[in-house]
């Protein structure tokens, strides 16, 4: 059963819903306590037919997911879905870790069109299991842009994913060159401090990012350390493991 986002203050348009679930099963409704935390979560829609997924361990952990601070979404526009697995996002603000904010469309450009909204539409994100965030910005702007990150990634702070260039890149005749269709972040990529992955991307499992890379292109060998700016393959036949290497050695009895 999907709940009505509608009924929210924040959401501004219609048949907009929102799906927990855990492996054996969708959560057919919340209680009354549930929604209220609902209507605090930091969650908010301008727009119509957006669907956000949540997966959870069991159904008693919507509570803790709905009380605890570090996950932000916006989308402003229509036929939008996010997909969030079993994820993990960190708050530190002494170190200035920042969890994960999601953002699809945007505000109005008080510049440009201080009346026009940024609208997004038929735009995806997808976040698989075991993936944790400690400071880390997800950006969609343009219509039919995907942005798919695989399982059991780790993400560092810092860290911009811009499947957009939200301004306009012209050719001489006017024709739009950089449109953003997808980033792809395949299953155990570590992302680096302060790295910034543009649109139409790509970079591989089991792979690495290094601190303050630029990511500007498709990396399709897996098991490599990128970096520089623009990155690019700097190791191979790499692989890597979340623990310190004090802890890494004593799991392994080295």
């Amino acid at each position: 059963m999907t709940l009505d986002l509608d009924i929210l203050d924040k959401v501004n348009g219609h048949a907009n819903k929102i799906v927990f679930y855990t492996e054996q099963e969708e959560i057919e409704e919340l209680t009354e306590d549930e929604i209220d935390l609902l209507d605090n979560f930091d969650l908010i829609v301008e727009g119509s037919h957006n669907t956000i997924k949540v997966k959870l361990k069991t159904r008693n952990d919507i509570d803790s997911f709905l009380r605890r601070d570090g996950l932000f979404i916006s989308v402003v526009g229509n036929n939008n879905n996010v997909d969030l697995g079993l994820i993990g996002y960190n708050v530190n603000p002494q170190l200035n870790i920042t969890g994960l904010q999601i953002y699809i469309g945007g505000a109005a450009d008080g510049f440009i069109n201080p009346d026009l909204p940024r609208y997004a539409s038929n735009c995806n994100v997808s976040i698989g299991d075991g993936t944790v965030f400690c400071g880390t910005r997800i950006y969609l702007q343009d219509d039919n842009s995907t942005v798919t990150v695989g399982k059991n990634c780790m993400f560092s702070w810092g860290i911009d994913v811009w499947c957009t260039d939200v301004h306009t890149i012209l050719d001489m005749d006017g024709n739009i060159t950089n449109y953003g269709k997808s980033i792809e972040i395949q299953d155990h990529v570590w992302v680096g401090k302060d790295c910034k992955i543009g649109k139409n991307t790509k970079v591989s499992q089991n792979s690495i990012v290094g601190w303050n890379s630029v990511v500007t292109k498709k990396f399709d060998e897996t098991n490599v350390i990128i970096a520089g700016n623009p990155a690019k393959v700097v190791k191979s036949g790499i692989n890597w493991d979340a623990r310190d290497i004090q802890n890494y050695k004593l799991y392994k009895g080295l």
